[in-house]
């Protein structure tokens, strides 16, 4: 009994043991597994921070160009580029590692950088052990003669790719800059809704071409690499290069020295793709966009277009209908045509003012507002930071006549050029707005198309009534009916387009006095067919000094702006 006891105990003695040692080889498996859980997370799946970690121990980026390329709707850069050169100094490894680094080396390079620039003297150097790096800009000629300084531990050299911000406000540089000084003169974030930050959100995970150094344990360090990202977002523009550069050429030829400022606008008519956005200088306020803090510019007349096209599509005028001259209206003007009669057509062809008052009062400014207000004409168009919005100056709810005459003639309103475009586009696309656009497309570094950008449309007018503005617009350059814009007729060229000219006085000192000077703005807005291709563009100059005038036709748009019109169309043609 006491045999087959032990016998049982022993037993169960056994499995006890058994069961313990299962139990620890469990665990040592689990504790296994674990562990290679955690060395593959760490080598696979979280081995990014790490690498980077490790990597930032043993490379060095630098900079190399811009965050993303912006092209034109061909993908030629539109910024502009120069090649800068630096020698860089790490001074904590400079002092640790070059004890036994030929003296060779080191005068070659102490000597080369002093002589570049006095203040370069790596004698004075000391390793503060913050690892901020010496950055020395050099010229190419010093570059040259230590890039081949390999020894040196601490040291290397690299060239960057940085964008010039010539011209503050060319269009491209606007569109790529956050930031702007406000009325105050205070530097600014532009604001989240604006195109410009639109554009940064679109591209702000983008990385940084960059130089790669390798870094070795004593300091070495190697030739740098170029490393492109793969995956960013870039920007194409609708603007095109070639055109946009003859242009701003045309702007700058000797002939137009005596105006301040000159800006052009060249739309594509169907699909609102700005083609030109160009201005004579660049280094003040972009004419297209108004000046910052007002409401753009006195249109002149222009803005008959509008007051004719509003009559026409309400039926509140009939494109047969004869007006005279009233001799208590606008009494400077001449009675052109022993008064009349004039029809509306008749009357934007001669641009006159006086029946053009009459017309405003029977169409009414309500009605006038309502069809500039459709047409962009009151709004900002690309919703730029800077850019100015037109503003009617008439009160609409309380018009009196005094004023609506002088809305009619575009005397009491404003626009910026970036706006008036609308009004020959919209009769040449046969009463529909387009709404101007100058971003084409966001494509990644294969340019293949991220996202695409399309205008938006809106009726405006009956097909009808855009067909009669247009031949009236046609009139206006026809030289057989004598139109205020024959400067910009082309022969054989289906040509459209107003003038408008506004009167203002401005302030100089002349011998320690103050003394008004009269001025005047140039206006030509048209449409053209080229290559079976509808094109609009506006021509605006501003400031034409009436004083310096040899002739009356310096003094009004049909001697300034028209003219320009006519130039640009013309290189448009023998453009390949």
């Amino acid at each position: 009994m006491n045999s087959r006891n032990n016998i049982f105990g022993y037993s169960n003695q056994r499995s006890e043991i058994r069961k313990r040692t299962w139990m620890i080889l469990g665990l040592f498996m689990l504790l296994f597994c674990l562990l290679t859980w955690r060395i593959a997370n760490f080598m696979y799946f979280n081995s990014e921070p790490l690498k980077t970690m490790f990597n930032a121990q043993y490379t060095i980026d630098e900079t190399y160009g811009p965050k993303y390329s912006l092209t034109d709707c061909n993908g030629h850069d539109l910024l502009t580029y120069e090649i800068n050169y630096y020698a860089i100094i790490d001074p904590v490894d400079y002092i640790r590692f070059n004890e036994y680094t030929s003296k060779y080396d080191l005068e070659a390079l102490t000597i080369t950088l002093r002589n570049y620039n006095k203040k370069y003297d790596l004698e004075k150097i000391k390793g503060n052990g913050n690892g901020e790096k010496l950055r020395y800009k050099i010229d190419e000629v010093t570059y040259n003669k230590l890039k081949d300084i390999k020894k040196v531990k601490g040291f290397y050299t690299f060239k960057s790719n940085d964008v010039i911000k010539d011209g503050y406000w060319k269009i491209e540089n606007i569109l790529t800059n956050t930031k702007y000084f406000n009325a105050a003169g205070v530097e600014t974030t532009k604001k989240s809704e604006s195109l410009e930050m639109q554009i940064y959100n679109k591209t702000k995970d983008n990385e940084y071409t960059k130089i790669r150094f390798s870094k070795g344990v004593n300091g070495e360090i190697s030739t740098g690499k170029i490393i492109k990202p793969k995956n960013n977002v870039n920007v194409r523009l609708t603007i095109d290069k070639k055109i946009q550069d003859k242009v701003g050429a045309i702007l700058k030829e000797q002939n137009y020295e005596k105006y301040a400022q000159i800006g052009v606008v060249l739309m594509e008519s169907s699909s609102g793709k700005i083609k030109a956005m160009a201005q004579k200088d660049d280094n003040t306020y972009n004419a297209n966009l108004g000046m910052a803090g007002t409401n753009g510019y006195l249109p002149g007349s222009i803005f008959k277009v509008i007051v004719d096209e509003a009559g026409l599509d309400t039926n509140l005028i009939k494109d047969n209908e004869e007006f005279k001259l009233k001799s208590n209206i606008f009494k400077e003007e001449p009675m052109k045509g022993n008064g009349g009669p004039f029809t509306v057509g008749k009357a934007l062809t001669v641009s006159s003012n006086n029946v053009f008052a009459q017309i405003g009062w029977r169409v009414g400014i309500k009605n006038i507002y309502n069809y500039a207000q459709k047409q962009g004409i009151l709004s900002k168009v690309l919703n730029l930071e800077q850019e100015s919005s037109g503003k009617f100056q008439e009160d609409i709810s309380n018009p009196t006549p005094s004023e609506t005459s002088q809305t009619a003639i575009g005397q009491n309103v404003t626009m910026t050029p970036l706006e008036a475009i609308s009004i020959p586009n919209t009769i040449i696309n046969d009463g529909i707005y387009v709404q101007p656009r100058i971003i084409d497309t966001y494509v990644d570094d294969n340019n293949k198309i991220v996202e695409k950008n399309t205008s938006k449309t809106t009726t405006i007018l009956k097909s009808e009534t855009a067909e009669i503005v247009k031949l009236h617009m046609m009139d206006v350059v026809d030289k057989v009916k004598g139109g205020t814009g024959e400067s910009a007729y082309i022969e054989n060229m289906g040509i459209g387009g107003k003038t408008g000219t506004t009167t203002y006085y401005t302030s100089k000192i002349v011998d320690g006095k103050k003394e008004r000077q009269k001025s005047s703005d140039g206006w030509f807005v048209g449409f053209f067919n080229l290559d079976g291709k509808n094109y609009s563009l506006v021509v605006y100059v501003n400031n034409i000094t009436i004083s310096n005038a040899k002739n009356v036709a310096d003094e009004e748009a049909g001697g300034t702006a028209a003219p320009i019109f006519k130039k640009v169309v013309n290189a448009l043609k023998v453009m390949d």
